[in-house]
This record gives structure tokens, sequence and C-alpha cells, in this order.
């Protein structure tokens, strides 16, 4: 749409003339255009008195006895939006309105001014009173006397204060019914004038609706600009092309035609009637895509031009569609989508190219200058040159070749096809074959526009689906622009791959095509020495395979590759016979089979076969099987001829260089001194036998080893050959599980069946867990009681036949988790040849924690308190469990006399354990204000405690504070413990005793709100009395009033209820005592 000029594509708007008071003209004219609805354009003029000069004089009619010499005028629609408006706004001031008798006349000479000038154009006047203030308004006779001398009616007279936005609404209003007055008197005229002719030409009429459709549009009059632009469309279709330079008349009319078209469409689709606008565009199209046959032959530079334009049809037409209509409403049928004009724009835009590139082509050194100074005519689609003269025809096409000299036309089709491509990859019904036809034509005007690079991956991602599809037709025009691309990037590879691929579109090209083609490829492949090197193109690029002067080396690796389907392949290895078969020679064979889709026999000088072993690659040449005698020539040099459709066969036999796994890896044809062709055999499996697609007939595919002894073994690419070393057995010997703390013993065990010489270890132990690995230090027992770190690798002596080695390791945890001990050993083999072997061996272990310890506390013998509301009751009593991790939630205790804590371990080690020893390890001097002040011994030293998993041992500890203090800590229990005698030897080794250290939980120490204390004998004698005392010691913050019993419902000490009540200060110590 940025061809086109604004005031063509965007909807006109009325336009006022703001006469006197300049001062007010950018505050008037910014409301009019940006806050009234609809805008107004308006232009300024200080002086009325020179309004004349805005408005003009209006021309003479054109009659029927004097057509006009053109359509439409170019600059009538600018004009009339830009510089004729139709209403005249005279400002006056209050003052000047009711100054004295000369202010007064210079207003009345001011309206005389504008009447006179809007009088000539039919257009409309308004004049307004400018008021500083909401003042009363103007006396009548004076209001009517304006009037009367501006020629308008009264309420076209208005008052106007500046702050007043009220007021500038109105204003608006009223100018913009005075303008759609305006344009409706001036549309009448001229349509009545025209009436009044006779037998006008069609020139005329089609020119006469077109400014009836302009002046209704003004007036926002949709419908009526409709029908009157289809009027003037179908008028200028009637127009003849005549005599006088027919050339250029038709370039007149198909640029008014465009216009108007325009037109029609836009206002169609503003009013959602996009079914008509489609077929008005169908109409325009089927009028105006071919020149008349009049013109021909028509010049190709006038060709082009067309192709121009009948491009941007499309084009615009896409851009409108694609902005302006969802596209939900739109029709199923393609030829409706957005898409779809702009993929015919490309069309158009290509077919443009070829013309102008002919038109260059064939221009002659006596062809017609370009006269100077062209520009455009007064009338739209004319040329004039030195100012008014009309162009001759051949001037005219010079022109059209020169202007068609600076465009980029590549570059215009790949954008409306890059486009095309985005909306219908977007579109609710995707067509893959036409959005990759659309790709094609994108890559072929990119090498057109000597964009090679891009042109070329475009190309192989269009042909790798095209392959993947079997669309032969387009799959041969892919490859054929392929091999074009590559020639000009002077990439040979490129150029044989594609050159061969085609040689094998059998149904798709001639034989006598085929056979060129294949000729030219092979002829790069027999090339005895490297080819020399042309000169660098500036778009060549810097890798190996696009310079010439290397080795051509093609590749068939995967199913992707055009020559995949150019060549098939067949091979395999032949079982290999027993050891124990005296027979046996050791030899191996390989089988080759290939087979070709060339139209034209292929030699190859040399095959060879790569294979795979365990100390790398290495290549063994192959063998054609002997020819029948019939068809050997004497003193013929010996190579391989591949056949077009018939198999060649070659074998490879050859004694292993060492045992182990054998994987023949690639196929190489070599077809010159510095060229081949490889097959990769990453991919080949006994169920696809055949690599390559070449040929239709499966069944021959299959028929080259039909009556031997490999037919079951092709696709078997590697092998096992075997050692006449026997392996040594390396055993990692251990029990199942270890206990946190202690020494895991590990028994490396290695059997020797052979003798092994220069023999090494490598054991490593770590944690699993998470993902991560977490390596562990080991140990090596030296027997005697002592231990040294393992040196890795470990050297292991030189072991005769039928000898073995142990070695015993230690391996220290310290955490619960999965180690998993692995063990590679490493030896050479007591041979002439010696052969590097390996073996693995592994052991996975659990490691547990020892013991778990859960502790319970209790109040003081005799003692009972009464803790702060805060403290939950529950926690005086609540028992701790730790394992050797941080100690749980602490409990809380009153201060005073010593608490109880019964400290509990429990057995949870897979094994049996002796307790030897517990003491209590107190905090850190400094830490705690808590301690332990008491424990009964748990184990005495010579008395040991047998544990087994799930048993408990139980510590009795009396736990004090010398001050209140939260989260205190007591410290750990350490229990000295070892494993009871087991019968299992990996056990043997575990280390006498370990120490763990279990920490105690931390507890809470505070002042108890009152303390009971009860003393009295622990023996009496029957019938003897004896005291019984109560201390109660108070921390309450306030004075409590106490009242305490004492009851013994059996009545065995006292009789009845025994009761003091009295009150307790606080921080005070009081005694009670009864006789009992």
């Amino acid at each position: 749409m940025d061809y086109y000029p604004p005031e063509l594509v965007t909807p006109p708007l009325a336009l006022v003339a703001l006469l006197g008071c300049p001062e007010l003209h950018s505050t008037v004219g910014e409301f009019l255009r940006s806050q009234h609805r609809p805008p107004i354009n308006s232009i300024g003029l200080a002086d009325p008195q020179s309004a004349s000069r805005l408005f003009g004089e209006r021309k003479s009619t054109v009659t029927s006895h004097t057509p006009p010499v053109d359509v439409l005028k170019a600059d009538w629609f600018a004009k009339h939006r830009q510089r004729r408006p139709a209403v005249a706004v005279l400002f006056l001031s209050r003052d000047s309105v009711l100054g004295d008798s000369a202010s007064w006349l210079r207003c009345t000479q001011q309206a005389d001014a504008v009447k006179a000038a809007t009088r000539a154009r039919g257009a409309r006047a308004v004049i307004i009173i400018v008021q500083t203030s909401s003042s009363s308004d103007i006396p009548d006779e004076r209001a009517l006397q304006l009037c009367k001398q501006a020629g308008i009616d009264r309420r076209c007279q208005l008052n106007l204060c500046l702050t007043d936005v009220a007021g500038l609404v109105k204003l608006g209003r009223s100018l913009h019914e005075q303008a759609g007055v305006s344009y409706l008197d001036e549309s009448r005229r001229i349509l009545s004038m025209h009436a009044e002719r006779r037998a006008p030409p069609p020139e005329l009429n089609a020119r006469i609706s077109f400014k009836a459709g302009a002046l209704a549009e003004f007036r926002a009059d949709w419908s009526t600009a409709v029908k009157t632009y289809q009027t003037a469309y179908s008028q200028v279709q009637k127009v003849p092309l005549g005599t006088t330079l027919p050339l250029q008349h038709w370039y007149e009319l198909t640029s008014v035609a465009e216009q108007m078209h325009i037109k029609v469409v836009t206002l169609l689709l503003h009013q959602h009637r996009s079914q008509e606008a489609l077929s008005h565009f169908q109409q325009h199209l089927a009028a105006y895509r071919h020149p008349p046959p009049q013109l021909a032959p028509v010049p190709l530079a006038a060709c082009a031009a067309h192709w121009g334009w009948v491009g941007r049809q499309y084009q615009v037409m896409g851009e409108l569609m694609s902005s302006r209509v969802d596209p939900a409403h739109l029709p199923p049928q393609r030829e409706c989508h957005p898409a779809y004009f702009f993929l015919c724009a490309a069309t158009a835009f290509t077919e443009r190219r070829r013309a102008a590139q002919q038109a260059r082509e064939s221009r002659t050194a006596s062809q017609v200058q370009i006269p100077p100074d062209v520009s455009p005519g007064r009338a739209v689609g004319q040329l004039t040159a030195q100012g008014s003269r009309r162009l001759s025809d051949p001037e005219f096409v010079a022109w059209l070749e020169a202007q068609e000299a600076h465009v980029h036309h590549a570059k215009a089709a790949i954008a409306m096809l890059t486009t095309a491509h985005e909306l219908f990859k977007r579109g609710s019904q995707r067509a893959n074959r036409l959005i990759y036809y659309i790709g094609a034509l994108l890559a072929r005007e990119h090498l057109a526009a000597e964009e090679v690079d891009t042109a070329q991956k475009l190309l192989h991602s269009i042909a790798a689906v095209y392959k993947k599809e079997q669309w032969g037709v387009p799959l041969a025009a892919a490859l054929l622009e392929l091999r074009e691309c590559a020639h000009q990037q002077k990439q040979i590879k490129e150029h044989v791959e594609c050159s061969l691929e085609l040689a094998c579109q059998e149904h798709f090209l001639g034989d006598a095509q085929r056979g060129a083609i294949a000729q030219a490829a092979i002829g790069a492949l027999q090339s005895r020495t490297p080819p020399p090197s042309p000169h660098t193109s500036p778009r060549t690029s810097e890798s190996g395979e696009n310079r010439t002067g290397l080795p051509l080396e093609l590749h068939i690796q995967s199913p992707s590759s055009g020559l995949f389907s150019c060549f098939a392949l067949q091979s395999g290895f032949a079982p290999m016979a027993p050891l124990q078969d005296p027979r046996a020679d050791g030899l191996l064979t390989f089988g080759v089979a290939l087979w070709s889709s060339l139209p034209i026999a292929l030699p190859i000088r040399k095959l060879e076969v790569v294979f795979l072993d365990s100390e790398g690659t290495y290549p063994e040449a192959a063998q054609q099987q002997e020819e029948p005698a019939a068809q050997q020539r004497p003193g013929a040099q010996q190579q391989l001829i591949l056949q077009p459709h018939k198999w060649v066969t070659a074998s490879v036999e050859w004694k292993p260089r060492r045992p182990g796994r054998l994987k023949a890896q690639a196929v190489i044809a070599y077809t010159g001194d510095s060229s081949s062709i490889s097959w990769s055999l990453e991919r080949v499996s006994p169920e696809h036998k055949v690599v390559g697609r070449a040929g239709a007939d499966l069944s021959a595919l299959q028929n080259p080893f039909m009556h031997t002894p490999m037919a079951a073994w092709i696709g078997h690419i590697q092998i096992d050959v075997p050692s006449h070393h026997q392996p040594p057995k390396l055993q990692v010997k251990g029990a199942g599980f270890a206990v946190v703390g202690e020494q895991m013993p590990v028994s490396l065990v290695t059997a020797a069946a052979d003798a092994l010489m220069k023999a090494e270890v490598a054991v490593k132990a770590e944690y699993l867990e998470g993902g991560g690995h977490s390596e562990l230090q080991i140990l090596v027992d030296n027997g005697d009681g002592t231990t040294q770190p393992l040196q890795v690798p470990l050297q292991l002596p030189d072991l005769e036949q039928k000898g073995s080695h142990t070695v015993q390791l230690l391996v220290p945890v310290s955490r619960p988790g999965q180690v998993h001990v692995t063990a590679r050993l490493q030896y050479n083999t007591d041979q002439e040849s010696p052969e590097v072997c390996q073996q693995l061996a592994g052991l996975e272990v659990v490691v547990e924690q020892p013991f778990a310890l859960d502790c319970q506390f209790s109040a003081p013998p005799r003692v009972q308190s009464i803790m702060p509301p805060q403290a939950e009751p529950s926690q005086f009593l609540a028992p701790a469990a730790a394992h050797a991790g941080t100690p749980k939630a602490a409990a809380t205790l009153p201060l005073g006399p010593p608490a109880v804590m019964i400290a509990r371990v429990t057995a949870v080690a897979p094994c049996q354990v002796v307790i030897h020893d517990i003491q209590v390890e107190p905090a850190s001097s400094g830490s705690s204000q808590a301690a332990v002040v008491a424990s009964a011994t748990a184990v005495a030293p010579q008395r040991a405690a047998a544990l087994r998993k799930g048993d408990r041992h139980s510590c009795v500890l009396q736990v004090q504070a010398d001050a209140a203090g939260q989260d205190l800590p007591l410290g750990h229990l350490q229990i000295v413990w070892a494993r009871a005698g087991s019968a299992n030897p990996s056990e043997a080794a575990v280390p006498s005793t370990v120490t763990t250290r279990l920490p105690l939980p931390l507890v809470n120490f505070k002042k108890p709100l009152l303390q009971a204390s009860m003393l009295h004998a622990t023996e009496v004698t029957a019938g003897s009395p004896f005291v019984l005392k109560v201390t109660l010691r108070s921390h309450a913050p306030l004075l409590e009033t106490l009242d305490v019993a004492l009851k013994d419902s059996t009545g065995f000490v006292t009789s009845g209820q025994c009761s003091s009540y009295f009150g307790m200060p606080t921080s005070n110590l009081t005694l009670l005592g009864w006789l009992c």
C-alpha cells in the first residue's frame, strides 16, 4: 500500500478555512483534528479579505462537443483534501462587532469578502463571534446584519469562548454539518450538469462518477461512494484504446482503473462485504491482466512494466485481505486466502524479471534514447517531456526499460513468496505440498538474486522432504537447481553428488540427459590427479568441501544422503570355524556386493573394507570373485566394473590381528587417485541387509550371495574373534553390610587359569547417592596389624598357570549409605605376541548405624513441681530419640533436685555386637550450665553386654542445672563396642573395638512456680507415730494462697483428712508437718 498516495488509501476528511484572528487558528485547528469525531482538517488565513485565494474561481465545464483528452486529473483528490475548503470560518472579536463605526465597517467588509469567495466555489460560510468570557450575546440587529452580509442563516452564526469546551464541540458539530451540505450540493451540481449533456464520452462519464464518489466519501456516505466508484470503473472499461499513442493510452487506462479499483475494494471491505470485494477483484484482473490484441506485439519493456502492475494488484489485495478481513469469515476456497494473492503477486514479479532480462539482452545500440525531464503529466497515468510534450511510443518504451533497470525484481518476488509461505504455514488448512513448492520458488528467486548460499540451504531442506515423500518430479527440479548452485559456488563434491542422483531419476529425465549427466560425474570421479583450483568466486566458502584441488570423497552415511538412492550394498562376515576344529586356520572372510542405478558403467580401481578392533581401525583390500572364463579378456587390467543394475561381488580374506570384538566400519570404492565413494556401516543390522534403495526389484537386490554359505550372515558386520588365552577370575569378596565407624574388610582374589604377566589392579570405593559419587579411602592390611594407603594401580606379582593371589583391603566408613567397590584388572598374556586384556569385578555394601538412642526424663523421687503455664506439661516426660547425628528437640525440666534420665541404647546393626563400656562425655566447658551429675555404671569392663538387632541396654542418669536456660546440651554417650565372633572369613579382619558417640538430647531448665518435697522415714514400726514433712518452695512473682491437704483414703496412716490453709509470699520456703 505504500505505492499509492495517502489521499487514495485513507478516508478523506472535510477541509475548512479559518479566516481572521490568527492567534486562534492553532487552538481551534488542533481541536478539530485530534479531539473532534470525525476529524476535520483546516487551513488558516490571517486576512479574510484575501479569502478568494483559497477558493478561486470555478472553471468552465466540459461539453459533449469538446471531449477531454484525459480521464482523471492527477491532483484532483489531493487538491480537494488539502487546498479547496468546503467551509469558510470567519472569526470576529466581540469588541470589534460592538465597537465604533470603523470597526463595524471592517467586520461587514470581511463578511462581504467571505461571501464573494465562497459563492464562487459553492462553499458554505460560518461566522464565529469570539468572546473572552461567557458574557451576554451581541445584539440581534448586529447579528442579523452580519448574517445578511455573509449570505448565511442565523444558525450559522455562533459565539465562542475559548475557555468553554462545549463551545468548541458545538463549533465542530456545526462545521461538520456545513461541510456535508457543501459536498452534497457540489455533487448534485456536477451530476445535474452532466445529465444535461448529450451522449457524453466514457472518459467524461468516468471522471464525473469518480468525483461524485469522492464527494460522497467526504460526507461519509459509503454506500453512495461505492456505487458511484463502480459506475466510474465500468465507464473506464468502455474507453476506446484509440490510434494515437495506444501503448501510453493503455498505460493510462490501467492506472486509472487501478485507482478506482482500490477505492471500490477498500470501501467494500470497510463495510464487511468481502465476497463482493473478491468478485470485483476477479473482474478487475479479467479485464486488465493481459494487454489488448491491438497492442501486439507488445515491447518487452512494456510487458515487464505490465507484469509489475499485475503483481501490484495481487499484492495490494493480499494486504487488504490480511489486514481488514477476519480469516474466519473467508470462504474455504484457497483462492480467497490472502496467501494466494501474495503467491500470485510473486508469480507476476517473476514474469516481470524474465521480461526485463529479455529486454536488456535484446537492447541494441541504435535504440531510441530517453528524452530529458520526463515527469508525470496532469492526468493519472500520463507522462510528459520538456514541460507538456507527450512522449512518443518508442520514447515511452525506452523510459519503461530505464525504470525496470532500477527495480530489484528478485527481491520483490522473494518478499511476496516469504509472506505467502508464512501465511500458508499459519493457516488452518495447511497445504504441505504447496508450502514446499513456494519454498522451491523462493530458492529459485534467491538464485536469480545471486544469493546462492540462501538458495542452496532452502533447496537442501526441500529436497530432503521430496525424498521422504517420494515426489519425483519436484525432486528432479530441485536437484537441477542444486546442481546449478554447486556449479556457481565451485563446489565439486556437491556438483558430483547432485549429478549422480539426477542420473538415477529414471522416470523423470530422459535417457540421453541422464547419460550425459552421469558421464560428466564419472569423469570427475575418474580424474587421476586432483583437479586444478579455479579462480575463487567471492561467494565460495573457505571450507574444504567447497574448494577444488582436494580429494573428492563421497560418503553414503544415512538415507538422507542423495547417493543413498544411487547405489546399494550388501556385506557381512562369514562364520568362523571352531577353535577345536583342526582345519581352523584363523582366517576371516567378509563379503561385499555392490549395485548401481547409474545409466552407464562405473569403473572401480580398488575396493577396501575398514575394520575396527581394540587397537583402532585398519583397512583390508577386497578382491572380486572370479569371472567366468568366457568373460575374461587376456591382458586386461583387473578392476571392478559396476555395471548398471547388476551386482558385483568381492570378498576380504585375512587373519585378524587381535582377538575380541571386530567390526566392519565402512566400505570404500576408489574411483580415481583422489576420489572415492564410501559406505558407512554404522546403522546396518541383520534385519536391514541392504544399504541403499537403488532399484525397485527387491528380490534382485537380495540375490548376490543366495547360493553361498554367507547367505545367512549378510548384515552381520561385527564378530567376536576368540582368543587362545583363558581369562583369569577376579573376585571382590566381603559381607553385604557394614556398620558406621568400623573399617569394612574387602578381599581381592585373582585366580589365573593361564599365566599372567605385568598384572595391575585399580580399586575404587564410593558412596552412591542422589546421582553423585563420594570416593572413600582404601587401606591395605599388611597382615601384621598395620595398614597403609592403597597405591593405585596396585601391582600384582606374575602368576603361573592355576596360580592365585589375595589382597586384604580395609575401607573406613563414616556414615550410612550404599558403597560400591569396583576393581579393574589389566594384564598381559604369556605368549609369543602377548595380548593386553582386562577383567572387571564389583561389590555392593550397605552401611548402617550401630545404635539408636532414645531418652526419657522423669521428676526426682518424692518431688513434684508446678511449671509456668507456657510450658506444656507433656514436655516434662517427653522422650527424646537420636542417632549419631544432631540431638533432637529439648525437654523442659525444673530447677532444683536432679531429674532422672533413662537412656536406652537399641542395637540396629544386622549383626551381634558386644558393648564393653558406656561413659558420659560432658559438653564442652562454657557451652552449657547443665550436666549429668550422677550415673549408674552401664557396663562394667569385666562384664560385657551382648546385643542382637532390636535388643536394648538402659542407663539411668541424673541431670541437674545451676541456672535456668534454653537448649542446654548434656554431652554425648560414648559407647565402646565390638562385633561378636563370626564364622564368616570375610568378617575376620574387622577391628576389635569401635567407639561410637551418641549425642544426648538438649534440655530446658526453668524455675517452677511451686515445688513440693516430701520427707518421711523409710521404715516405721506399726503402732508407733512418725512425722511426715512437706517442704514447699515458691517462685511465683506474687503472693499465693495455698490449701494443702493430706489424704489417706484407706485410713491406714491418718484418720480422716489433714489440711492447712495459708498464704505464701514469693521466694519463700515453708515447712509443713503432720504426726501420723
